[in-house]
């Protein structure tokens, strides 16, 4: 009758050199995972920071919130005259002085 290893050494000491690459492997795997989601999250965290200052930087210079989504989302969101936009701009400019 063999025993079964009780502790996690007992158990890797019994484990060949074939079984411990693919533990290895694993491992990086695992690793590697953990990198890419903690630098997508940190990524995202740090955009949408920088998204919301520029709002609020916009916001002080008294722009409106149609004139902050066109310049933070573009204009591939929505369909704006480009004369309506530089006319807006112009009275906002106005407003300022």
């Amino acid at each position: 009758m063999t025993s079964t290893p009780v502790t996690f050494w007992e158990w890797f000491t019994t484990l060949d050199t074939g079984d411990l690459a693919g533990l290895s492997i694993l491992a990086v795997l695992g690793g590697v995972s953990v990198i890419i989601v903690l630098s997508s999250v940190v990524y995202l965290m740090h955009k949408n920071r920088l998204q919301d200052s520029l709002k609020r930087e916009l916001l002080d210079r008294g722009f409106s919130a149609e004139e902050i989504a066109l310049v933070v989302y573009g204009t591939g969101r929505k369909a704006v005259n480009e004369s309506k936009i530089s006319e807006s701009l112009r009275e906002t400019q106005a407003k300022q002085s």
